[in-house]
Formats: structure tokens, C-alpha cells, sequence
């Protein structure tokens, strides 16, 4: 009798056992799942994407960059619009990082006077807005970019950052509350060879105000021509540099 009693616990103990465990696990799974796919981001499938954005989005990766510039810049006819997340090739944490290297090269290269990598103890925080310029004739040809904006942790420094997907900076400006640092700048290209160049901006009229920042308080200091390796073409990097304001601004050639 007590044999028996003792299995009838016994099987008691593993019934209620089993019906804890179908009430908690699949709990426990989806929990474990959530949390593994908390941080992915995955990229939306072109099958689910409108038509319209996909043939875009083809259109775009096979402009040059004089094109792209032309949309943006509005010498090419075109509107500009607030780009949906899908849209993109990155996501805006992404973009952040790839702006950061970009403009790590710009620094290295003495064409831009901060440098906005956080391995220097720069602290920043960021916001993002994604944009595309689409041509008005054929709704086809689309330039798709970022507008990244930065402000370090003490609010003495900000920078605006105008960035094509592929990581190419089309305009940077930085807005510095300390005019000295400026002024240093401005003496570390003097003292690199760089030629100054004259203060007239009639040939570049209407070309840069996509941006909205009002040129005619700045002063051209330099103006160069660079490659761009992807298609070997040429454009000009202009430089112009006010008390504590700097540009660092792209023109198609």
C-alpha cells in the first residue's frame, strides 16, 4: 500500500512538473528570442519594397557624382524629400560610423579642422535625417544622402554633415564658439602652401543652397580640384573659413 502511495506521488510531482513547464517554456523561448533579435537589423527584401523605390534605388547606384550633386544642388530639376528608413543602405547608426571615417580622412587630409572620431575623447551626440533628391522629368534618377549632424558634450562645437550613401562628404560645416581654434586652422593651411583664393562666388551661385547656409558671410580660401576614383572624374573642394565658422563644400566641375 505504501508502494503504491509512494508512485502516486511520484507521478503526481512529474504531472505538475510538466504542466509547469508547458506554461513557463514557451515563455522562456520567446524571451530568449527576443532578446537575440533585439539588436538585428536585417534589410528588407526588394520583393517587398515598392517598385517605384527599387527601380530608384538600380537608377541611383549608376549616377556619377557630378549627377548626383546635380540633384541635390537642383542644377538638375528635381525635389527633395525626406528618404523612408527602408530606402537607405544603412541604418542611421550605421551611417553615423561610416560619417566618422569619412570625415577622420578629411581631418588627416587638412580639409576639415576637427576630428570627430571617438578614439580622441571627442564626445558627441548625433542626429540623423535621411534625404533623396529625385529628378522631376522622368521620376527615375534619384540621389539619395544624409544629413548627420554632431554636437560635442560642453556645446562649444557643432558640425553638419552632408553625406552621399556611399560615404562620400559633399559638405561639412562646423561651427566652433572658440574663434582661436579657427584662426589655428586657418594658419595650418597658410602654412601648408595653400593659395588663396579670390572671394568670388558668382560662378557657384544657387549651387550650394540645398545646404542653407548663407556663403556670403563666408570667405573662399581655397579652392582645388580632386578625383573621384570610381569613375575618374573630376571636381573642385572649396574651403571657406569666417571667425568660428568653417565649410568644407564639393562642386561638380
Amino acid at each position: 500500500m505504501k508502494k503504491y502511495s509512494f508512485k502516486l506521488i511520484i507521478m503526481s510531482v512529474a504531472v505538475i512538473c510538466i504542466v509547469i513547464a508547458g506554461i513557463m517554456v514557451p515563455g522562456i523561448v520567446l524571451e530568449a528570442n527576443q532578446k537575440s533579435e533585439h539588436d538585428h537589423v536585417a534589410k528588407v527584401p526588394k520583393s517587398y519594397l515598392p517598385l517605384g523605390s527599387v527601380m530608384a534605388k538600380e537608377a541611383s547606384a549608376n549616377l556619377k557624382l557630378s549627377e548626383k550633386l546635380s540633384l541635390i544642388d537642383g542644377q538638375w530639376d528635381s525635389t527633395t524629400d525626406d528618404a523612408a528608413s527602408y530606402e537607405m543602405d544603412e541604418q542611421d547608426y550605421q551611417a553615423v560610423a561610416t560619417c566618422r571615417k569619412s570625415m577622420e580622412k578629411l581631418y588627416d587630409e587638412k580639409l576639415y579642422p576637427v576630428n570627430l572620431s571617438p578614439d580622441y575623447s571627442n564626445w558627441y551626440t548625433w542626429e540623423t535625417a535621411a534625404k533623396k533628391a529625385s529628378d522631376n522629368t522622368f521620376n527615375t534618377y534619384t540621389a539619395y544622402y544624409w544629413i548627420i549632424r554632431f554636437e560635442k558634450y560642453d556645446g562649444t562645437q557643432n558640425h553638419t554633415i552632408w553625406m552621399l550613401e556611399d560615404g562620400t562628404i559633399i559638405m561639412a560645416k562646423a561651427y566652433m564658439k572658440d574663434i582661436s581654434d579657427m584662426s589655428e586652422y586657418k594658419a595650418v593651411l597658410q602654412a601648408d602652401g595653400e593659395s588663396q583664393a579670390e572671394n568670388d562666388m558668382s560662378a557657384y551661385k544657387g549651387y550650394f543652397d540645398y545646404s542653407g547656409i548663407d556663403f556670403s558671410k563666408l570667405k573662399l580660401i581655397s579652392e582645388t580640384t580632386a578625383v573621384e576614383q570610381k569613375n575618374n572624374e573630376s571636381y573642385e573642394v572649396l574651403q571657406f573659413l569666417q571667425e568660428n565658422e568653417y565649410v568644407y563644400a564639393v562642386h561638380e566641375k
